[in-house]
């Protein structure tokens, strides 16, 4: 049951990091297009930087989790190389429990000014008057999939742990 509910997470992070992939190419899409549409129309789609800000956004947070998942972020391991392997492994647990800690609470605060954001009907300052909830749900979903992750290898490193 438990590796299967890991299986599930690890395979919605990689749904995320193809979804941060896609948004990559759209923004890549959008530049040439306003790059097209300047050179030989003298003309603006008037919206390509905003909505490849939104972009970036989602990338970085559909690909947090599939990163995580492939460990891709920044480990310092100068110190924890030289402990026991005991040691390191409690380490890793403790550090991914503190992670956690910080996803529960970026995920509140961040579910909380996306909820503040769609009732107050808070718009782009921009052409398109975007309604801001809708970009900053990527926020969100990024989140929710990144501490899903954070979960799974916290379960990852209880199941492989020799004091079970």
């Amino acid at each position: 049951m438990i590796r299967t509910l890991i299986r599930w997470t690890d395979t919605c992070s990689r749904w995320g990091g193809y979804l941060s992939a896609a948004s990559m190419l759209v923004i890549v899409g959008l530049i040439t297009v306003e790059i097209v549409l300047r050179t030989l129309l003298k003309t603006s789609t008037l919206v390509a930087d905003e909505y490849s800000g939104y972009l970036m956004v989602a990338v970085v947070f559909f690909g947090m989790a599939w990163t995580l998942r492939t460990d891709g972020h920044i480990r310092i391991g100068l110190l924890t190389s030289r402990l026991p392997e005991g040691w390191q492994k409690a380490l890793d647990l403790l550090a991914h429990l503190f992670v956690l800690a910080f996803c529960l609470y970026f995920l509140m605060h961040t579910g909380l000014m996306v909820e503040d954001t769609r009732a107050l009907d808070m718009r782009a300052d921009s052409i398109a008057e975007t309604p801001l909830w809708i970009p900053q749900l990527s926020m969100l979903a990024g989140l929710v999939l990144l501490t899903l992750q954070v979960c799974a290898e916290i379960l990852r490193r209880l199941l492989s742990s020799p004091t079970r």
